[in-house]
This record gives C-alpha cells, structure tokens and sequence, in this order.
C-alpha cells in the first residue's frame, strides 16, 4: 500500500510540476525576472509559500483573510506593469529552481554551466566543493528565506554541508 501511496504523490508532483514547465497553461500570475517572464498559478503559490499568500490576499482585498495594503506590499503591486510582477530580489535561475520547489517538493542543485553565473571552469566538474555550487546553493537559501519557504531553506542548509 505505501508504493502505491508514494507512486501517487510522486505522480501529483510530477502534474504539478508540468503545470510550472508548460508555462501559460492555466496560469494567472506572470513574473518579469531578469527581463524574462515566468507563468505561475497563485493557487500553488499562495499554498506553498505564506510570502504569495500574504502579497496575493494584500493585492486582492476581496481574499478571505486579506489584511489592509501596507505601503511596501501595495508599491510592490503598483510597480506591476501590465499585469506583470517585477522580482528584482533573486535571479531567474534562482527564481525557477524556489517555483520547481513550490510545485513538486524537489529541487535540485546544481549549477548550469551555460549560465553566466557558474564561474567553475572544470568540465569534469561534478559540482562538489566549487564555488558555482556553493554560490548557487547560498542565492537559493536567502530565496528561500526571503520567499517563506523554510522547508527548502532547510534543505538547502543540509546540502550546503556536503557540498
């Protein structure tokens, strides 16, 4: 019974997550992070992370449980332009691997040698001990807590060690 159990959540997850890769796909929140647009759905987030939570319930004051707008929560709504959210706050590589966290309940860190933040020149490299790694490790733990995502945050102060 627990397979079956664990192949349903792993299947939910992996529903989830498609929703997250097939970007505009029943989604109702567009992010503008290093000037590309990432599609979510406020559902999940707002679930997942009480950071969405509060800045969609402050955005909509029709939310159940919305409290009044206070001034950093309502500027970050009006520099929303067209509909589309500014995160200046993280990077995009950053940005997507807190979403694929939210979404799936994995994450997986390592870096992208194509991206220009990974400054490991090693091609053989496996990511153990580089600084790429380290680095890309220690943007996602201040995501994670800037976001309310303290499961991540943990997760990633456990790989931090055996990196």
């Amino acid at each position: 019974m627990s397979n079956t159990f664990e192949e349903s959540l792993k299947s939910m997850s992996l529903d989830y997550l498609n929703l997250l890769i097939n970007g505009q796909a029943f989604s109702d929140v567009t992010f503008s992070v290093e000037g590309r647009l990432v599609h979510a759905h406020r559902c999940i987030l707002a679930a997942r992370s009480l950071f969405f939570r509060k800045f969609f319930c402050e955005s909509d004051p029709s939310q159940p449980g919305a409290e009044p707008a206070n001034q950093t929560g309502s500027g970050a709504r009006a520099a929303a332009v067209g509909g589309v959210i500014p995160v200046n706050s993280v990077g995009y590589e950053v940005f997507l691997l807190l979403l694929q966290f939210l979404y799936s309940g994995q994450v997986s860190i390592v870096p992208h040698k194509h991206e220009p933040r990974s400054n490991c020149g090693d091609r053989g490299c496996w990511h153990t001990h580089c600084t790429a790694a380290v680095d890309l490790s220690l943007d996602i733990l201040a995501a994670a807590r800037y976001f309310g995502v303290e499961q991540l945050a943990l997760l990633t102060q456990v790989l931090i060690i055996f990196i």
